[in-house]
């Protein structure tokens, strides 16, 4: 009896030893193939990695990669701005822009490396947008898309035209176009309503225009101080506005301009629908030229210089915030914040 329990025991135990080497060897076989899959997968995302920061591509395994890993294409203002938004909206434009070269439309000529820019800035403009929407306490509200949305279709047939004529142009639908452009667009309307009425930031510019009016009374160079300050585009040529007669600019500017003798400038500021100006009158003259009935007459002209400094506006606003904004950007493509002293 001993020896047959004995025999039992060493089968059982061989038995034991057998059942615990399978199980080793399984757990080498899944341990083994747990790291050719890790291998895979990080050699998947290295490649695809590699797809988007150094050949910037955009088939369905990049994207595939930079969505799930979230890839940046660029920081602004330490805000992440996915590849896969840019990819996407790069998609779109090229769709645009071959729409309208079967169109006649604007965009035909627009080349890659535009297009990249433009979807650079769009997206850049998006985060300026948000940060001054955050400043001025705006937001969009479902009345605001309704009745915009109310607006557009009354330019179409019905909700599928509209809803076709995006997919022609971007190959979004309705949807998409309401999130990329609708509510945008809704922010910076109520941004620009409330930066019209800051009373607050049309007083810094005034006293901005105070400053430099006082220097040039003390001696200051106009064209320089033009070249320094002015914010249209005659500032390059130091404000010079060449010849002009009456009838040809707004009556508030018109007004303090003829009241000039050659050589002075305005006492003070001047304001109009565009801001405050600082003008200094050149020279004046008088030349024939016909009236509204075609008859000869004698018409004073003046040649005139300005400084302009601008009334707040959505548009200045935002220059103004990309000017002192941080942009990084990763991908290869042509940098379009360079020229802004950008990183």
């Amino acid at each position: 009896m001993e020896t047959i329990t004995n025999q039992e025991e060493k089968k059982v135990e061989e038995k034991n030893t057998k059942m615990s080497s399978e199980n080793k060897n399984m757990k080498m076989f899944a341990f083994g193939l747990l790291a050719i899959l890790v291998l895979a997968i990080v050699g998947s995302a290295g490649v695809g990695i590699y797809r988007v920061y150094a050949k910037t591509d955009t088939d369905k395994f990049t994207l595939t990669v930079a969505k799930i890993l979230r890839l940046p294409a660029m920081k602004v203002n330490g805000e992440r701005i996915l590849y896969s938004d840019y990819a996407d909206d790069l998609t779109a434009i090229k769709k645009l822009v071959a729409f309208d070269k079967a169109n006649q439309g604007n965009n035909a000529s627009l080349t890659p490396q535009d297009m990249s820019d433009q979807v650079l800035w769009r997206l850049a403009n998006n985060v300026l947008v948000k940060e001054a929407a955050a400043k001025y306490g705006v937001t969009v509200e479902q009345k605001d898309v309704d009745s915009l949305k109310e607006n557009l279709l009354q330019q179409f047939k019905d909700l599928n035209a509209v809803e076709s004529e995006i997919q022609q142009r971007y190959g979004w639908t309705f949807a998409q176009y309401e999130e990329k452009v609708i509510k945008n667009f809704i922010l910076q309307q109520k941004i620009g309503e409330k930066i019209s009425t800051d009373q607050n930031a049309r007083e810094e510019i005034r006293n901005k225009a105070l400053a430099v009016l006082n220097e040039i009374k003390a001696g200051k160079d106009f064209a320089e101080e033009a070249k320094q300050y002015g914010e249209d585009g005659t500032k390059d040529a130091g404000g010079d506005l060449g010849w002009f007669g009456k009838g040809d600019m707004v009556p508030e500017f018109e007004n303090a301009v003829y009241a000039l003798k050659p050589g002075e400038v305005t006492q003070d500021l001047v304001e109009t629908q565009y801001g405050y100006h600082i003008i200094k009158l050149e020279e004046k003259k008088t030349e024939k030229t016909k009236d509204a009935k075609g008859k000869m007459v004698n018409a004073e002209k003046v040649h005139a210089r300005h400084i302009l400094f601008r009334f707040p506006s959505p548009d200045t606003f935002l220059d103004d915030m990309a000017k002192s904004a941080s942009f990084h950007l990763y991908i290869k493509a042509h940098n379009p914040f360079l020229d802004i002293g950008t990183k």
